[in-house]
């Protein structure tokens, strides 16, 4: 088994089967690829290889939820903003509660990033979603933010 370093090198400069096979091995280090991950997700400007990491950290699973939250919401390039709610989404319902704070916190693109992860979620979204609707203030832009979250999910939440 290759290290860390040299499977996130493999995602960097390998072909489809290297990148592939990196990001498996990459998983079987869990929480200890996490930081490494991140740092590369961050690091890396070819789409390709984030779109990978973002895989790799997906599949690691809900030990990466805290670092992927945190850096979706101070990190400054969009991209990767954007790759780390694809990879909240990709884990799930347990990433859900974090993307609803990112809708009271962040800005308007931040919100849309954590919006579509909720729409990739799905129905198990859409019961958090309505408790939120339900605790904040109807003129606020995270209530809107999941109102509309809801109707992307074909689900209204006038007629519940």
């Amino acid at each position: 088994m290759s290290t860390i370093s040299e499977n996130i090198g493999s995602i960097t400069d390998g072909d489809l089967q290297a990148r592939r096979a990196a990001v498996k091995e990459l998983v079987a280090f869990g929480d200890e690829a996490i930081e490494p991950l991140i740092a590369a997700l961050c690091e890396i400007e070819e789409n390709d290889a984030r779109w990978y990491i973002a895989g790799a950290l997906a599949r690691i699973g809900e030990p990466a939820i805290p670092q992927l939250t945190y850096t979706l919401k101070v990190y400054p390039d969009d991209d990767v903003k954007r790759y780390c709610a694809a990879a909240l989404g990709e884990i799930g319902e347990p990433a859900i509660a974090e993307l609803l704070e990112i809708f009271e916190t962040e800005d308007g693109i931040t919100r849309g990033f954590a919006s579509q992860s909720l729409v990739r979620i799905g129905e198990s979204a859409i019961a958090p979603l309505q408790k939120f609707i339900d605790s904040t203030d109807p003129e606020s832009i995270p209530h809107r933010c999941a109102v509309v979250t809801l109707h992307k999910l074909r689900f209204d939440p006038e007629n519940v």
